[in-house]
């Protein structure tokens, strides 16, 4: 078996050794050792012959798809079908000169072989990497252009995209055109370079042309434009130059010259020496070249023209109609057409009339009567404000022949408004305005809110205007009356004024505040009740319980019930309705005085001065609350016998009593007894 395995290995190796071939020989960079030649990848290898490289055996394994180079290429030759590698070292191929160092002459077919994206420049030396061949005549550009021809000559595209010619900027180009350009780049004699270069357009003649200019070369070379009526130049105005309407004094000027303006119908252009729009300059001169067939007079003001039938500058020979059209603001003719004058209305009317129009129409008479019905010789105008005198308000007015007090106004009153008595409401309202009613003995008019003979509804101000002697209102203001003081006050009344202000209340509250109807003067010291406190001091409403002034117990002092749950007295009752020092008992039934010096008893000192030891708990023999319990039956001590009664002022000998003397002295009283007695 083994045998078998060699024979065969051998068989293999002699076949292998008999296909084998050779590469030429190439220069590796003037390597002898081979060690600078391009990598190949196994089973081939470069390998020195007569001081060159080649490879040992290009059929040594499958040509390579990754990795050629131009020297291996080479080499393999005889087997490779190409002595160079394409760009992408995928293939070896045929082709005049290495794919990354051109020599000769190519083909696009050529160019091809190195590479899908390259195409032979125009000149046919290199291939150069377009999107298409240099030959194309659709969907030429600049950059291929520019590739295919080296960067110099036709180098730009034309407009079409058919060709590449050699203009001097790009076909493309938003501005610097010139003619020559223009023509290069459309392929035509007839394209010439925009006024503003921004373009190449279609006109008859060079954008730079001084004469020949129609309106649509005008707007070819700049849009928006029209040729001059010189046809010399293309101008900006809004409308061709050969319009007949809708003119504009810069259309005319753009179309003739500086001197023309637009007539006032916009028809044509003429030389009026003023815009027909104008505001001010007119003369009869300018309105008739403006308007020639209406308006051909000139205002006196030269504002504007008119259609008037003289002209606005003459002496005589006035009418209203023409007043109103050359002098606006002084429309009307005066009597015999001598001027115009600025009154509101025609100087023959008979109503109407103020006085500025019986000034202008009539100066001897200068003011308007009060109905504007003529024109009178016032020494004032009728409307005035102030100064009127009888006379006055007689031209003004007939029927209101007075003048007011303060001369503001012209009256119908039926006496004179400087009077001194006999005045009534209706002469005040209209002699005295700001004071319409009579004082109630009619000699003067005053400023109240009332007439003066009013029953109800009084004031203080109109008591003091209408009744100075009785100069406040009463409480009900039915009337005025003679108090020191306003009947609406709210502080310091007394009893007087109460009398008069309010007779119902005849009485000041104690603090002055009001008046009220208690049974008594507030100010009294007795017989107090508590409907009196409840009016006189509404903060203490209760009587206390002498009556001799008010109080502010929890319910009333007077007529108390103490064996009424809610009327039981109380420490602060009893302080209240009597005096400090009044407390109440320990049922409620009666308030206890603790300020009293007699009559107290033990309850009554316990319940004022407490039980604790020391306090004044105990009554003595007078009634007075002290600290000895004055009903103890032992301890008694002389100190406590004189403080429970100074009567018996000295202890027994065994303290259970107190006697009037002491015992030693009771011995002697015996003894001298028992001595007289042995005598």
């Amino acid at each position: 078996m083994l045998t078998n395995i060699f024979i065969l290995f051998s068989f293999s190796l002699n076949l292998v050794y008999s296909a084998s071939i050779p590469g030429t020989t190439v220069n590796c960079n003037n390597d002898t050792t081979c060690a600078s030649c391009p990598a190949v990848s196994a089973p081939f290898q470069w390998v020195v012959s007569s001081n060159l490289c080649k490879i040992s055996d290009c059929a040594a394994g499958n040509i390579p798809t990754t990795g050629l180079s131009d020297l291996f290429c080479t080499s393999c030759a005889a087997i490779t079908n190409g002595s160079y590698a394409n760009i992408a070292g995928s293939l070896c191929v045929n082709t005049p000169s290495s794919c990354s160092n051109f020599t000769g002459t190519w083909t696009d077919a050529q160019c091809q072989l190195c590479s899908s994206t390259l195409y032979v420049n125009a000149l046919g030396t290199k291939c150069v990497a377009i999107s298409q061949s240099c030959n194309s005549s659709s969907n030429m550009t600049d950059q291929i252009c520019n590739l295919c021809n080296g960067g110099t000559g036709k180098i730009y595209a034309s407009y079409d995209q058919t060709k590449c010619v050699s203009s001097s900027q790009s076909c493309f180009s938003g501005s610097g055109w010139k003619d020559g350009d223009c023509q290069i780049c459309n392929q035509t004699n007839n394209s010439y370079a925009s006024s503003d270069q921004t373009k190449c357009v279609n006109s008859t003649q060079p954008c730079n042309s001084v004469q020949g200019w129609t309106d649509s070369d005008c707007n070819l070379c700049s849009p928006n434009t029209f040729a001059n009526v010189l046809r010399n130049k293309c101008v900006s105005s809004s409308q061709s130059c050969s319009s007949v309407s809708g003119w504009l004094d810069s259309d005319c000027q753009a179309c003739n010259s500086s001197t023309y303006f637009a007539s006032g119908d916009g028809s044509s252009c003429v030389q009026s020496g003023i815009s027909c729009n104008s505001i001010s300059g007119w003369t009869d001169t300018a309105c008739g070249k403006c308007f020639p067939n209406n308006k051909k007079y000139a205002v006196a003001d030269g504002t504007s023209c008119v259609a008037s039938s003289i002209s606005c500058s003459s002496n005589s020979g006035w009418t209203d109609n023409d007043c109103s059209l050359c002098t606006p603001t002084s429309p009307f003719a005066v009597i015999g057409g001598g001027k115009c004058v600025a009154s509101s209305q025609p100087c023959n009317s008979n109503s109407g009339w103020s006085d500025s129009d019986c000034g202008l129409c009539y100066p001897s008479s200068p003011y308007s009567n009060s109905d504007g019905t003529k024109c009178v010789a016032s020494t004032m105008s009728c409307t005035s404000a102030s100064g009127w005198d009888n006379n006055n308000c007689a031209l003004c007015n007939p029927s209101t022949p007075y003048a007011t007090a303060d001369k503001t106004n012209c009256v119908n009153s039926t006496i004179s408004c400087n009077s001194t008595s006999g005045w009534t409401d209706q002469n005040c309202d209209l002699c005295y305005p700001s004071q319409p009613y009579a004082t109630s003995n009619g000699k003067s008019c005053v400023a109240s809110s009332q007439p003066c003979d009013s029953k109800s509804n009084w004031t203080d101000p109109d008591c003091a205007l209408c009744n100075p002697n009785q100069p406040y209102a009463s409480g009900d203001a039915n009337s005025c009356v003679a108090a020191s003081k306003s009947c609406g006050s709210t502080a310091d009344w007394t009893d007087d004024n109460c009398k008069s202000c309010t007779p119902a209340q005849p009485y000041a509250t104690i603090d002055g505040t009001a008046c009220v109807d208690s049974s008594q003067s507030c100010k009294a010291q007795s017989k107090w009740t508590d409907n009196d406190c409840s009016l006189c001091d509404p903060s203490r409403p209760y009587a206390n319980s002498q009556q001799t002034g008010c109080v502010d117990p929890s319910i009333q002092c007077v007529g108390r019930n103490p064996t009424q749950a809610a009327q039981i007295w109380t420490d602060s009752d009893c302080a209240a309705c009597y005096q400090t020092g009044y407390r109440a008992s320990s049922d409620g039934s009666s308030c206890v005085n603790c300020n009293a010096t007699s009559g107290m008893t033990n309850a009554a000192c316990g319940l004022c001065y407490g039980t604790d030891d020391g306090d004044n708990q105990y009554a003595n023999a007078q009634g007075a609350c002290v600290s000895v319990d004055c009903t103890q039956s032992s301890g008694w001590v002389d100190q406590d016998c004189l403080t429970c009664d100074s009567s018996t002022p000295y202890a027994s000998n065994d303290g259970s009593s107190c006697y009037a003397t002491t015992y030693s002295k009771i011995l002697k009283f015996y003894l001298i007894l028992l001595i007289c007695l042995l005598i």
